[in-house]
């Protein structure tokens, strides 16, 4: 009996220390994981948007994204997401948000087209119309009119109406690049260029070592085959079942 049990004891105290080895693994790779974002974020910091052309010569754009942790993100940069909440009306809670992803761009286009001008009585009135279209998503429609009138030796605007209506599409991907996450984005509408690109990824430190295996005491139903200890207080080895209360370090929890 005495050997049982401290042979138990024995195994209890190994399994404490097995478990406390792993709790200390863990925090090491939790240390490496938040070291190595901080560090790629300084890094995305740095970068500018690098520019290069696709088979079709349309410009790509690329940028090295970021990656924060939600809590971290809310208490210290609260603006940025009350920005994007603003914009996409997403929840206060954030949450089920994987990426953050905003873009500014610049369009030089130019239009010189008149498609009428009128004479009515005193005033020149010239109508222009100039439509583009590159593809089914690509398009630009452009429609003025300008009435003039004479004074003196000048013509001045008496009313002047512009109207613009454009179609651009945008193709994004996220890639990994030597561990690193980058933005790439494109569109085929000419002359278009991104004057500011942002990709955030978002990930929940709390949650995911919420989820993580704990070691515990717990109460379970047994079965299997090694050492007994029967009525007679005798040691035996043979299949054994029944209800007890058991340890479990995380690395042997499933």
């Amino acid at each position: 009996m005495i050997t049982f049990v401290l042979g138990a004891i024995v195994a209890f105290l190994l399994m404490q220390q097995c478990n406390r080895i792993a709790d200390l693994k863990e925090q090491v790779q939790i240390a490496e994981k938040v070291a190595n974002r901080n560090y790629n974020n300084l890094l995305a910091s740095q970068d500018t948007i690098r520019l290069e052309r696709n088979i079709n010569g349309d410009l790509i754009s690329t940028i090295s994204s970021y990656e924060y942790d939600i809590e971290m993100l809310q208490s210290s940069n609260d603006g940025l997401l009350e920005r994007y909440n603003e914009a996409l009306a997403l929840n206060e809670q954030y949450k089920e948000i994987n990426n953050l992803i905003s873009a500014q761009l610049e369009i030089k286009d130019s239009i010189i087209s008149a498609s009428r001008v009128i004479m009515d009585g005193d005033s020149i009135k010239v109508d222009l119309v100039d439509n583009k279209k590159w593809d089914k998503y690509n398009w630009r429609n452009f429609r003025g009119e300008v009435v003039l009138y004479p004074k003196d030796s000048l013509f001045l605007v008496r009313r002047s109406i512009f109207e613009i209506e454009q179609g651009v599409s945008l193709t994004m991907a996220i890639l990994n690049v030597d561990g690193r996450d980058q933005l790439k984005i494109s569109s085929p509408y000419p002359n278009l260029r991104f004057t500011n690109i942002e990709n955030i990824n978002i990930v929940n430190d709390r949650l995911n070592t919420t989820n993580a295996k704990k070691a515990g005491w717990s109460i379970g139903l047994g079965f299997g085959y090694g050492i007994n200890l029967n009525n007679q207080q005798v040691i035996n080895w043979g299949p054994s079942i029944g209800i007890g209360v058991v340890y479990s370090p995380k690395w042997l929890r499933f």
